[in-house]
């Protein structure tokens, strides 16, 4: 059944976001979606970190940058969620198949910081609903250089459980 397509701003915050994505609570790591493109596949969002993260470390006072890969993931699957409400299309559910040369200049993003995904979609296979990204995270909005890089693919399927089942 397809979904009525819908206008979707460039700054979606929070308690709009959430309906964009299948994470929920302590598992929805995006404050904000501040671009977006559709035709070219990209997005920027961000996440504040806070004490109250999943991947909060007390002893460093932040989330470790290799959980980033986490916080880039999530803007991936906004980008679908937003992707698809725009074209009035189902969302599909997704999953991660590969994170590679992930890259890290710093150990830990600190908390009371707001972090920076880029992302850019750089393959894509619509007949395998395989895509891959080239994500770029900074450790304030504004840097100039990615406290961390990866290489994300993903796929979606129409039928998550049957892919699991015998």
């Amino acid at each position: 059944m397809a979904v009525e397509p819908k206008a979707v701003g460039q700054f979606i915050d929070h308690d709009e976001l959430i309906d964009y994505l299948p994470h929920k609570g302590k598992m929805f790591l995006l404050s904000r979606v501040t671009q977006h493109d559709v035709n070219l596949h990209t997005i920027t969002s961000e996440y504040d970190i806070t004490k109250n993260c999943i991947f909060y470390e007390e002893e460093f006072g932040g989330v470790p940058t290799w959980a980033g890969f986490e916080l880039m993931a999530q803007g991936i699957s906004a980008l679908t969620g937003i992707t698809n409400k725009i074209k009035g299309r189902e969302p599909l559910p997704g999953m991660i198949l590969s994170v590679v040369d992930f890259k890290a200049s710093v150990g830990f993003l600190k908390d009371g910081t707001t972090v920076q995904m880029k992302i850019a979609e750089d393959f894509r296979d619509e007949e395998t609903y395989t895509y891959r990204y080239l994500c770029e995270l900074y450790a304030a909005p504004g840097d100039t250089e990615p406290a961390a890089t990866a290489k994300i693919t993903v796929m979606e399927t129409e039928d998550m459980k049957g892919m699991f089942s015998k």
